[in-house]
């Protein structure tokens, strides 16, 4: 871990302590109170005044004992976090639906639920949603940490306002302040994008990786920027909106067609229902019979030969394309992750992707489907809590 000198006050001082050696046991799995001294340079006294309160606390617990000094004498008892001392709930608030889960201190998805979004999307039906999967859990509610909750759009993070999400119909909504005086609980509101790409660097495709870029395709699009281990949110916390980009020069003069109102260039051109307006302008054009419902049902087309499908889907592949390879020229990542419904047509959509990235950006980042998949935002709700609430378990990630 390195050298760590801290200063400010005693308290500010063991708050940081704590951490780092939180941080230290998570990293190595299990690890005795000399080695945490050895790998962080904190004295060996305030280590062990430390990992005696994270004991009582029953943050932290011994898993036995290791091997002994080359000198002899007494094996090391070997400490490890309990993953099961605390639990985060994340909550996914997507256009179309709800995903809600509890996770313990290692990550480990413990209940789960997704129920569909109900347009507008009212806020007291929403936390009655919430209040009933916090009911059903197999634990005490005092185990819980907080709620981390991701909405899709521009959130302000430091007070959790709402400030634009048009596929909710919520604005300027004070999400964080009314969830808190429902539930009684420390609430986290985030971009739910931004929450993804957390979870997809905890436990997912960009585990210990510290440049990354996670772009979502569903009913919008959306970019969640990791940058040197740090989420990054912007000057207006709305950072990674690459749904407003422009992947035709022509646009700038001309375009003024959202698939919904609030909506930019590139998600009414390649986000899912895109894809489905688009097939239906065209079909009607012909006069043909408008069978297809969602973008899945395109995409099925065009794998079965529908050359109307085939030219919808490969307009919106080359606007999606372009736009990552704009990001990726802005950003330098070391991964790529892509999410969100589109992608479950990655066998159409990712070698479209890659061979455009090849050829316009001398950059060359590995791109990865998602691995937490519907669950990323959820998963990175509970990763925002453990990140951002000021308690005993900051630090366990």
């Amino acid at each position: 871990m390195g050298n760590h000198t801290v200063s400010g006050t005693p308290h500010e001082m063991k708050r940081l302590n704590k951490r780092i050696i939180l941080q230290t046991i998570r990293s190595k799995g299990k690890i005795s109170r000399v080695g945490i001294s050895r790998e962080t340079t904190i004295s060996r006294t305030t280590v062990s005044q430390i990992i005696d309160e994270l004991l009582a606390e029953g943050v932290i617990r011994e898993v036995g004992v290791g091997d002994s000094s080359g000198q002899g004498g007494r094996k090391p008892i070997q400490l490890a976090i309990d993953d099961h001392a605390g639990y985060v709930v994340g909550i996914d608030v997507g256009g179309s639906s709800i995903t809600m889960a509890l996770c313990n201190l290692g990550g480990e998805v413990c209940q789960k639920q997704t129920i569909p979004t109900r347009k507008p999307l009212e806020i007291l039906r929403f936390f009655l949603d919430v209040r009933r999967f916090l009911e059903e859990l197999s634990i005490p509610l005092d185990k819980v940490v907080g709620l981390g909750v991701g909405a899709p759009g521009i959130t302000r993070f430091h007070d959790g306002v709402v400030i634009s999400a048009p596929s909710l119909e919520w604005e300027n909504l004070p999400l964080k302040e009314r969830m808190e005086d429902y539930f009684q609980l420390p609430v986290y509101v985030e971009n739910d994008v931004n929450l993804a790409a957390l979870g997809e660097c905890w436990l997912g495709a960009g585990r210990e990786k510290r440049h990354v870029i996670m772009v979502t395709v569903g009913t919008g699009i959306g970019c969640g920027l990791i940058l040197n281990g740090e989420l990054y949110r912007g000057a207006n916390w709305a950072s990674g909106e690459i749904g407003y980009m422009l992947t035709d020069a022509d646009a700038v003069e001309r375009w003024n067609d959202p698939i919904y109102a609030g909506f930019g260039f590139l998600e009414s051109k390649a986000g899912g229902p895109a894809i489905l307006r688009e097939y239906h302008r065209r079909l009607d054009l012909t006069g043909t019979a408008m069978d297809k419902q969602t973008a899945k049902d395109i995409f099925d087309a065009f794998r079965e030969g529908d050359p109307k499908a085939a030219e919808v889907i490969g307009e919106a592949s080359r606007h999606l394309a372009a736009g990552i390879a704009n990001v990726i020229s802005l950003f330098d990542p070391e991964v790529v992750i892509l999410g969100g419904g589109l992608f479950g047509s990655a066998d159409i959509l990712l070698p479209i992707i890659e061979r455009t990235v090849r050829k316009l950006t001398p950059m060359q980042p590995e791109i990865r489907i998602s691995q937490l998949g519907d669950l990323a935002g959820a998963v990175g709700g509970g990763a925002l809590v453990l990140k951002e609430h000021d308690s005993v378990f900051q630090g366990v990630l």
